[in-house]
């Protein structure tokens, strides 16, 4: 038995050598291909063309000389700012032409930045403490806090306001314009005129409803299923416009929603806006507001010192009127 067993011992040894050296022969192989392979990864917010880096969110903040823009910093610091001076030519970012209030810092933003946009941009005016805020007490630091951005990624563009005073539902009518001189009706007289101008390729709305005050967030996918050039065309007819600055602001105002591809009537009702938009779910609510939410208060200039001075006088809701 022994004699006969020396070649089977001899052949299973053979096996295994060859086995062993072609095992060896593929590891080295596969680290040398690994060595002068580099590994390829896209790095987060890059594009695979042209390695461009996208921010997740930014502010674009529309201010003036003398503004205080501190609580921005303070309460935002991870949040990447564009603060625009409009009135400051020296300033680190400004506009070609101060006209048209924020309108033209937000249309300067969306031209110079058309290539590198973020995911998340959120256009704002610059004060904390504003009367078309929607808080209680008009702060805006709670209403930047509690926006929901996977909510204006599904959307595309969301209001920072969600109750109907004022803009919905139906602001301006522009087919057939009032014949009043305050500046609502101005601006309503004027619209159509601009509309047919700026969007040559669609009908002018018979009604328009959107929330006030040019205050929203927007997608990157948004802003790009418009060219450059649209943006360029709007900014180019507020630079030569001759409509005085309340009117030709307050007109793009009531288009910022149809720019962004939104219908002309984009009035969500508000309960489903404060749900979606800010993550409060369980509000007592009307189509158009909520309890405890928002007072449209009877000026627009927020005392000096609020809210520590002046709650309860003037028409201003007292400190505590929400709980």
């Amino acid at each position: 038995m022994p004699t006969r067993g020396l070649p089977l011992r001899l052949l299973l040894f053979s096996g295994l050598g060859l086995f062993l050296v072609y095992f060896f022969y593929l590891y080295n192989r596969e680290a040398h291909t690994s060595a002068i392979q580099p590994e390829h990864s896209e790095p987060k917010h890059s594009t695979s063309k042209n390695n461009i880096h996208f921010e997740e969110k930014e502010l674009v903040i529309a201010s003036v000389i003398g503004d205080n823009t501190s609580w921005v910093n303070e309460y935002f610091s991870d949040w990447k700012t564009n603060l625009y001076v409009a009135n400051n030519p020296n300033a680190t970012l400004t506009v070609p032409h101060n006209k048209g209030r924020e309108a033209m810092v937000y249309l300067t933003y969306l031209i110079d930045r058309y290539e590198s946009l973020p995911d998340i941009a959120v256009f704002i005016h610059s004060l904390r403490y504003q009367w078309h805020n929607e808080d209680p007490m008009y702060d805006g630091v709670p209403v930047l806090r509690s926006l929901q951005l996977p909510q204006v990624k599904k959307r595309g563009y969301v209001s920072l306001r969600c109750t109907w005073s004022l803009g919905c539902p139906s602001e301006l009518h522009p087919l057939s314009p009032s014949s009043n001189t305050d500046d609502r009706s101005q601006s309503e007289a004027a619209y159509a005129s601009v509309f047919r101008l700026l969007f040559p390729n669609t009908p002018v709305p018979e009604v328009v409803g959107a929330h006030c005050s040019s205050q929203f967030a927007v997608s990157r996918e948004r802003v790009l299923e418009r060219p450059k050039s649209d943006y360029e065309r709007i900014r180019s007819w507020l630079v030569d416009t001759d409509l005085v600055d309340q009117i030709s602001g307050r007109v793009i105002e009531y288009m910022w929603h149809i720019i962004m591809q939104m219908p002309a009537v984009d009035c969500q009702p508000a309960g489903e806006c404060f749900c979606e938009t800010f993550g409060l779910c369980n509000l007592t609510c009307t189509e158009s507001g909520c309890d405890k939410r928002y007072i449209l208060p009877q000026y627009s200039s927020i005392p000096e010192g609020w809210p520590e001075v002046g709650p309860g006088e003037n028409g201003w809701p007292e400190l505590g009127w929400y709980d």
